[in-house]
């Protein structure tokens, strides 16, 4: 028995498959999911979903959203969803540079700041080894 998951963003359904195992970046902190676990609706954050397919280990990142767990099905409802290093890193560079900077300018609890940490919290998670 394996864990059907689905990972939806709003512009479509950027995967769907059986996996046997998979890591997700929680609000706080990672946690994996085997097929059998208990229902749980949890907040996610921008990180790297690790599914173990009959292939072997895929590896996607993510921005933040929701995970709705249950005992066969994992869904991900997140801003967005790439191919691990799908972004060079000098790009990334430039963005956390830009991002850091402007939040600087801001009220960091303000609308604007919080969308300023959202990008930073994204770059940041493009530039994980």
């Amino acid at each position: 028995m394996g864990l059907n998951v689905e990972i939806v963003t709003p512009a479509a359904v950027a995967f769907t498959g059986e996996v046997s195992e998979v890591q997700v970046p929680g609000l706080l902190g990672e946690f994996g999911v085997l097929p059998g676990h208990a229902q749980l609706l949890a907040v996610t954050q921008p990180g790297r979903v690790t599914l173990q397919t009959e292939e072997g280990p895929e590896m996607l990142l993510v921005g933040a959203g929701f995970a709705e767990v249950g005992p066969d099905r994992v869904t991900l409802l997140v801003d967005l969803c790439e191919a691990v290093g799908a972004v060079d890193r000098a790009t990334l560079d430039k963005e956390l540079a830009d991002a850091i900077a402007a939040l600087g300018s801001v009220d960091v609890e303000s609308d604007e700041g919080l969308q300023i940490q959202k990008r930073i919290d994204l770059a940041t998670a493009r530039l994980q080894d």
